[in-house]
């Protein structure tokens, strides 16, 4: 049996079902919030938005990724550390 928690945060986590109707969304929001002992003043922040991102930013992202993984690795050996591959 799911809790009201339990339905909160999967209303909140899949934004693509229930992003249509705001009110759906923020009631769930301000449930977990509640849950945290934290407080929402619905009047300081505004409608929900999603950055959706176009391929070409993740191709962006993807290069900038590799090279920060091989400047991690660089540093990485020259202090001398030996990190799994699995690592950065």
């Amino acid at each position: 049996m799911q809790t009201p928690i339990d339905k909160a945060r999967h209303v909140v986590t899949h934004p693509e079902i229930f992003g249509r109707i705001p009110a759906v969304l923020a009631m769930n929001w301000e449930r977990l919030k509640n849950a945290r002992g934290q407080t929402v003043d619905h009047d300081r922040i505004g409608a929900p938005a999603y950055l959706i991102a176009p391929a070409a930013f993740t191709d962006e992202a993807d290069v900038q990724i590799a090279r920060i993984r091989s400047k991690v690795r660089t540093i990485a050996k020259d202090k001398g550390y030996d990190l799994p591959p699995s690592a950065a």
